[in-house]
């Protein structure tokens, strides 16, 4: 369905493409939130914490001035009330380095940052002030500051430093900006560089508008056009001295309200012909997953036998995933039986384990996304799983990896679990999220590096590294459309599907 009289709305506004930027400075802490993206009836919003002192930060937590808005879903950090602090990856901050979280809220307020506070960080000269910055020109400026110092000493307690503040600026502005609804959930970005599939652009995912509208049932292209007017005013400080405090490395959720059905992630690998690499398997006229040789030299052969069946049809080695940005990935994977051959899934990592327990892995995880494309499946996956195709990450019932790579079982690790079971079994269940990338990291080299198999080493490092080598994340999951970059590498395309579903099975 069309959605052509929201196109309508468009005549009469200017599009503002700019961002603007609030800072806050306390001690040698310093927060900085852009707007990455407004559409009227909500935002999403990008919060960078910098180190402009001599040793590292060891906590940090920022009050947000919501503005009357209300936040939908948080990344990167964990939020009570408007006072977020970190997650368990980013709590500390070197000197020099930044962190940051992100958040998408509701209502058309415009969000700043009310209050920083920082431990540690040593000497620093930097004054505490406050300003907003816009590029757009019909907005007035003004700015304050204030004074606030603090000093660290060779004593085990170390400073805080609290600034509060509120800048004074005001705005009239008329801003349209198209979103795309996709089905229920909030409007996301339109695509201004491709105009199908599902892409990536200014750091966050945004739908092309052919693909928007597209959609069966409700969603489409929206527009909204307002005239803000906004000021603030005033600012205070305060600083104290207390005893520093790490961030905790608790496995709840940073992530609000996720969207979505419940499921988790499992991972394998086992060099077999995909279920979805025969051509009784996918729709009419859908190219088939392709398959490769021994030696991943792709197969023409349609109906060539698996390698799990005495055959010599494998797993193509393209078939890793990789990482889009420090939040998103693609990848593919094994779900449960029906119609899903091509069908791409959004899943949103909550930061805890399906499998109950602390995993450091899991929480390290919350926030981040992935879309998988569904290339095989599994009698023995249920519904809300995903099985990643992961190299080294288990052979699962069937083997053809021992003779395709020429290693031995005892290599590949666990027959489920693969390479990261291995490291627990090593390691215990106990071991820092550190320890297990470590030793993840050191298996996929000497498995893969060492007999020149890049592809398989990259796509098992990004387990260890973007991944958090966690262990079975539980996640919300959704069907959208595939984006360009997973077909393309694949080969299935089923073009814009009218018949995506919002039904959890």
């Amino acid at each position: 369905m069309k959605h052509s009289k929201f196109k309508l709305l468009l005549a009469g506004c200017t599009i503002l493409l700019a961002q603007a930027s609030h800072a806050l400075v306390s001690g040698a802490g310093e927060a900085v939130l852009t707007i990455q993206n407004s559409w009227g009836s909500g935002y999403c919003a990008d919060v960078t914490i910098s180190n402009n002192g001599s040793s590292s930060i060891t906590d940090w937590a920022v009050g947000l001035d919501l503005a009357g808005t209300s936040i939908g879903n948080l990344w990167n950090g964990s939020v009570s009330g408007s006072t977020v602090t970190p997650a368990a990856h980013n709590g500390s901050i070197a000197a020099g380095s930044s962190v940051n979280f992100g958040f998408c809220a509701n209502g058309s307020g415009t969000p700043s940052v009310a209050t920083l506070s920082v431990s540690g960080g040593g000497n620093t000269s930097s004054s505490s002030s406050s300003s907003v910055v816009s590029s757009s020109s019909s907005s007035s400026i003004s700015s304050s500051s204030s004074s606030s110092s603090s000093s660290s000493s060779s004593s085990s307690s170390s400073s805080s430093s609290v600034v509060s503040s509120s800048s004074s600026s005001s705005s009239n502005n008329t801003d349209c900006q198209e979103m795309c609804q996709w089905y229920q959930d909030d409007p996301r970005p339109l695509c201004v560089n491709q105009d199908s599939g599902w892409g990536w652009e200014n750091s966050q995912s945004c739908i092309g508008r052919t693909t928007c509208e597209s959609q069966s049932g409700s969603g489409g292209v929206v527009s909204s056009c307002s005239t803000s007017s906004s000021s603030t005013s005033s600012s205070s400080s305060s600083s104290s001295s207390s005893s520093s405090s790490s961030s905790s490395s608790s496995s709840s959720s940073s992530v609000v309200n996720p969207q979505g059905c419940d499921g988790y992630a499992t991972r394998y690998w086992d060099c077999c012909k995909a279920h979805c690499s025969w051509s009784g398997n996918v729709p009419s006229g859908v190219e088939t997953l392709g398959a490769c040789t021994t030696n991943d030299s792709p197969l023409n052969d349609v109906d060539a036998s698996s390698a799990c069946d005495g055959g010599d049809a494998h797993m193509c080695h393209s078939l890793t995933p990789w990482a889009v940005s420090t939040t998103l990935s693609y990848g593919y994977a094994a779900t449960s039986s029906g119609d899903v051959c091509g069908r791409c899934y959004e899943i949103q990592f909550t930061g805890a384990s399906y499998n109950g327990g602390d995993d450091p892995g899991s929480a390290a995880l919350a926030g981040k996304r992935m879309i998988v494309q569904a290339t095989n499946i599994g009698y023995d996956v249920g519904g809300g799983q995903f099985d990643i195709l992961v190299p080294g990450g288990g052979v699962g019932a069937f083997n053809a990896c021992s003779d395709q790579w020429g290693v031995s079982n005892d290599e590949l690790g666990a027959q489920y679990g693969g390479l990261l079971a291995a490291c627990k079994d090593e390691l215990g269940w106990n071991a820092s999220r550190e320890q297990y990338k470590s030793c993840l990291s050191q298996r996929c080299d000497n498995v893969f590096g060492t007999r020149g198999l890049t592809e398989l080493q990259q796509g098992c490092n990004w387990y260890a590294e973007w991944f958090e080598a966690a262990d079975n994340p539980s996640l919300k999951w959704h069907e959208v459309a595939c984006p360009a970059e997973i077909t393309a590498r694949s080969g299935v395309d089923r073009g814009f599907l009218n018949d995506i579903s919002n039904s959890c099975n």
